[in-house]
Parts: C-alpha cells; structure tokens; sequence
C-alpha cells in the first residue's frame, strides 16, 4: 500500500560549488542559511499519524589551518529538535549533510537549517551547494 505523500517543500539556496560567500558566525547564534515549511491539515486523518523527513546539503569551504568544528542545527517553531557537532573539517572544500525524522503535530510547521562555527580564530564560509527538503508522509 502506498503511503501518502501530505506535504513537501524543497528550497535550492545555491545548486553549485562556490556560489554562495557566506561567513559562518562562531557568535554562539549561528546563521540561518535555509528553511522548508510543511502543512498538515488538521482535517485530514492521515496528518495526526505522520512520519516527516529533512534533509539538508551545505557546502562549507574552509581557510586557514586547524581542525574546524562546525554545528549543524534544525528548528522547528524556533525550538531545536536536532542538532550535530561535525568535527575534524580538515579539507579545504567539504559538504555536510544532514537527515532528520520526526513526528510533527497538524498545522504549518516552519523548519529553518542554521550553522555556525564553533572553533575561536578560524574561518569557514557557505560556499554552496545548499539544499533542505521537508517531505510528511502519512502512516
């Protein structure tokens, strides 16, 4: 049986390498660099048992030497609900991904993909690709 497919939105802030020149903030904010909004209508049966999946491509480009750890953050409704520490970012060029699944509740849900450089003194940019998809899937 096919599951249906409830909402989906896909944002493509930059497809290629080196589109994009983005500093990271290693201010303790971080930067949001991309976000996705999924409806679930509060009608429909399928939207009260759902399955909602994120993922996210970035881009990072890299100067200078030392080991650079960055945070990968997603929020939903400004309430963090995932987070990963990338570690050991000793390439110049290096693309992080990220997946996510959750349970979300009926309604406009807003999920925002934010980043920021955790290591004082070095530098790292958003150089692109960046893309973040959200799919809900009813079960």
């Amino acid at each position: 049986m096919a599951l249906p497919i409830l909402s989906y939105d896909a944002r493509v802030v930059s497809p290629v390498t080196n589109g994009l020149d983005l500093p990271v903030p290693n201010n303790g904010g971080g930067m949001e660099i991309a976000t996705a909004a999924l409806y679930l209508d509060p009608a429909d049966p399928a939207s009260r048992n759902n399955r909602v999946e994120l993922e996210g491509t970035i881009g990072i480009r890299l100067e200078g030497p030392g080991n650079i750890r960055l945070l990968v953050r997603i929020w939903r409704a400004g309430t963090e609900i995932y987070y990963s520490l990338v570690t050991n970012l000793l390439d110049n060029y290096v693309l992080l991904n990220v997946s996510f699944a959750e349970s979300a509740p009926p309604g406009l849900q807003n999920y925002q993909l934010i980043i920021e450089n955790q290591t004082p003194d070095t530098t790292a940019f958003v150089a692109g690709p960046v893309v973040f998809t959200a799919i809900a899937i009813g079960k």
